[in-house]
């Protein structure tokens, strides 16, 4: 009797043996996460985060995940259970800090900022004329301007008596000294714009070289500062602050809402939006921006800084 009492005991443990091994084998094996990341990335890429803009948050590598469990905190109280990639738009604007949590145990987060640009003022509207102030006989002087709705330009340049150009960035070469008033006419204004610039003989040229020389000067001091903005951490405000402030009381005469910014000759932006940029958005993570270039026609109430920047891996 106690034999076959032993006997059973055996058998059911070999039983018992036998379903672990089983349910072992068929049970997925999940490796420990040691490279878990995502990026954060803006569909009208502008650099900046901004309230009902469609974000796409990427999950590096995610087919290493496809058989986990994932779920997106988006810090608003607002959670998303998805395998891989998410889209989402913030309603307000806020600092939010931003969770993927996998497994219900492995998690990784960021904080993001998103802001709410300005509207566009009626004023944006009215076309604005960028130009030196002062110039010299035979010198190729650039004059633009650009305005929303604006698709015809007309230039006169107060030497010819007629209009002398019909591009929205135009180069004219004075034949003679005096005071002139450029006047533009476009399809957007009832009544032209205009903007005075002084024209000195050639021989001048000389005398004033020092002054030459104050721009470059001031085009590489505007370069650094940025540059420093762009590398200065999300933390670092003081930096941020600090050559921003530089910037617009030094070279806008305290009217940095009308400075436009144009970055590689293709986007437009306000001084402040793209410093925003540059602070919170650039230079983070895996990548950097680089500060190639800045070009400005004049350093005295500036209206338009030329930017050539590049963003390179870290």
């Amino acid at each position: 009797m106690k034999l076959n009492k032993r006997l059973f005991v055996l058998i059911l443990f070999a039983i018992l043996i036998s379903i672990a091994l089983i349910t072992a084998i068929k049970m997925p094996f999940k490796t420990p996460i040691s490279n878990l990341d995502f990026t954060i990335a803006d569909f009208n890429k502008n650099y900046n985060y901004e309230v009902n803009e469609e974000l796409a948050f990427l999950v590096n590598d995610g087919n290493a995940y496809s058989d986990r469990k994932m779920i997106w905190h988006l810090g608003n109280g607002d959670t998303l259970m998805r395998t891989h990639d998410i889209n989402y738009s913030y309603k307000k604007k806020g600092k939010y800090m931003v969770t993927l949590e996998v497994d219900s145990k492995y998690k990784v987060s960021k904080l993001i900022e998103v802001i709410s640009l300005p509207k566009k003022k009626a004023i944006d509207s009215v076309p604005r004329i960028y130009g030196i102030d002062v110039g010299y006989v035979g010198e190729e002087l650039v004059f633009s301007s650009y305005s929303p709705g604006v698709e015809s330009w007309f230039w006169e340049f107060g030497e010819s008596g007629t209009v002398d150009a019909y591009e929205g960035q135009v180069v004219y070469v004075y034949k003679n000294e005096g005071t002139y008033n450029v006047k533009l006419k476009t399809n957007t204004s009832k009544y032209p714009v205009y903007h005075q610039i002084k024209i000195l003989p050639l021989f001048e040229a000389i005398e004033e070289s020092g002054r030459l020389d104050s721009l470059s000067l001031a085009q590489e001091d505007i370069k650094t500062n940025l540059q420093v903005i762009a590398d200065a951490s999300t933390k670092n405000t003081n930096d941020y602050y600090k050559s921003l402030k530089h910037i617009e009381n030094r070279y806008t005469c305290n009217q940095a809402d009308d400075v436009v910014v144009v970055v590689n000759g293709a986007r437009y932006n306000d001084l402040y939006s793209y410093c925003q940029g540059l602070h919170f958005l650039e230079g983070k993570g895996t990548k950097t921006v680089v500060i190639n270039e800045v070009a400005i026609d004049t350093f005295n109430c500036l209206k338009k800084i030329q930017v050539t920047q590049s963003i390179i891996n870290k």
